[in-house]
């Protein structure tokens, strides 16, 4: 009688975080119509494990409906990116008194960096280290989980506001 609950239960922890974030990003593509009816899906490849990441989510989610085609322009493309990444070039826009459009074509910009390391880490892909972009928002994050979430949400309805008001 062998025992192997651990290895199950990392394996159910890599489904999860799997599911997690695909489904994340399968919801927002979806509300956010960022692919349209397109039979090739242009990806800007910066060769950063965002890159990877989304290239290896599209694939799961269209498999051979959609191909998916690597450039090195942005234009037109969908630019991989990160939750901590948006969050950061938000806060630096806002203390530099700049404003910042919210682009279209991003893709993960609703996960966080640690989940695409998990991500990258239960699916095989090369990843990356961690960066730290800004000391405040990760010692709210350690405070009040999840937090990074709805610090997003906050700046984009002041970057809407501030662009309806120079209208």
């Amino acid at each position: 009688m062998t025992q192997k609950p651990k290895k199950q239960k990392k394996n159910s922890n890599t489904n999860s975080i799997i599911q997690l974030v695909e489904k994340r990003v399968r919801k927002d593509i979806r509300i956010h119509k960022k692919i349209g009816k397109e039979k090739t899906i242009l990806l800007y490849n910066n060769n950063s494990k965002e890159y990877r990441t989304a290239k290896e989510i599209l694939k799961s989610i269209f498999g051979n409906i959609k191909q998916i085609k690597s450039v090195k322009e942005k234009k037109g493309a969908l630019i991989p990116t990160n939750l901590d990444r948006e969050i950061n070039n938000y806060l630096n826009a806002y203390f530099k008194f700049k404003t910042l459009e919210k682009k279209k074509h991003m893709i993960l910009d609703n996960v966080l960096e640690q989940e695409i390391i998990d991500y990258c880490k239960a699916k095989n892909i090369l990843g990356g280290k961690r960066k730290d972009y800004n000391e405040f928002i990760e010692e709210v994050e350690k405070a009040t989980p999840q937090k990074k979430f709805a610090i997003k949400s906050s700046f984009e309805k002041i970057f809407l506001k501030l662009k309806t008001d120079k209208i």
